[in-house]
C-alpha cells in the first residue's frame, strides 16, 4: 500500500508562486524569515538613501559637465572639508 503525501495549503500557494518566474526573488528564498521583516522606518531610510545617492550622482555629473572635472573635484574637496570642520567636536 502506498502512503499518501500530505501537502499543506501554504506549501501549495508557495509552489504556485515559485512556478511563476516573473515573481521569483532568489534573494528572498534563501533569506531567513527574521531578516525579511523590516520596519516601515527601515524601508523608508533605505529609499531615502537610494534617492539621495542618485540625486548626488546627477548633481556631480551636471557640475562636471558644466565646470570641468578639476573644478568639480576641488569644489567637492572644499565642501567635504567644510563639513568635516563644522562637525568636529569642540
Amino acid at each position: 500500500m502506498e502512503a499518501r503525501q500530505s501537502i499543506s495549503k501554504t506549501r501549495r500557494e508557495y509552489s504556485k508562486w515559485v512556478k511563476d518566474q516573473t515573481l521569483e526573488d532568489f534573494a528572498l528564498r534563501f533569506t531567513a524569515k527574521k531578516a525579511r521583516n523590516l520596519s516601515i522606518g527601515a524601508v523608508g531610510k533605505t529609499a531615502l538613501g537610494t534617492t539621495a545617492f542618485l540625486a548626488l550622482e546627477a548633481l556631480s555629473a551636471a557640475a562636471t559637465l558644466q565646470y570641468g572635472f578639476i573644478n568639480t573635484l576641488f569644489a567637492m574637496f572644499a565642501v567635504a572639508a567644510a563639513i568635516v570642520l563644522t562637525e568636529l567636536p569642540t
